[in-house]
């Protein structure tokens, strides 16, 4: 029996590692499947190396060479999928509108933008949190270390940070 090579018939995406054999595999032995598929990914293996070729020409300089220093050497840039998947559910719906969004646009009121957590604070020229741990009140109180003395603390007999912190609570 003369070894015959397998007729390649097939379509191939590149992009999306698809390979379309139009052929049928009914009635085929074994081995016959098995040589189809070796010679449909040669072929596939042949367009990715011809790729890369293409790629190392376009951007390399001299003898191959890659410009690029954080490509890797084999890495091949695919090209966009040709197969286009269809959805497995339908597209959602667009949501109705509450009745204060309908109200906002009747109105012309505009969306309230929400408040970053951060805050720049020129004691530290640092970006720090609004409220919580290491927050811009915490800050400024750890840098406020020098308080004059006022006739109200003497009155008082108190130093005058345990007396701000006094007002604070009243406040």
């Amino acid at each position: 029996m003369a070894d015959t090579k397998p007729v390649v018939n097939h379509s191939m995406d590149l992009g999306a590692f698809v390979i379309e054999d139009c052929q049928g595999y009914e009635g085929l032995a074994e081995g016959q499947i098995m040589d189809r598929t070796k010679a449909n990914l040669c072929q596939f293996y042949k367009q990715l190396f011809e790729l890369k070729k293409q790629q190392k020409l376009d951007m390399g300089g001299e003898d191959g060479e890659i410009l690029e220093y954080t490509r890797s050497a084999y890495a091949v840039t695919l090209p966009h999928s040709k197969i286009v998947l269809p959805r497995e559910n339908p597209p959602p719906k667009e949501k109705p509108m509450t009745k204060w969004e309908k109200f906002r646009l009747e109105k012309g009121i505009a969306t309230k933008e929400k408040r970053s957590r951060m805050v720049f604070d020129e004691l530290t020229n640092d970006w720090v949190p609004r409220y919580g741990a290491g927050s811009i009140k915490k800050v400024q109180d750890k840098y406020n270390w020098l308080m004059e003395e006022k006739p109200k603390h003497v009155e008082a007999g108190m130093d005058p940070f345990t007396y701000k912190k006094n007002e604070k609570k009243l406040e």
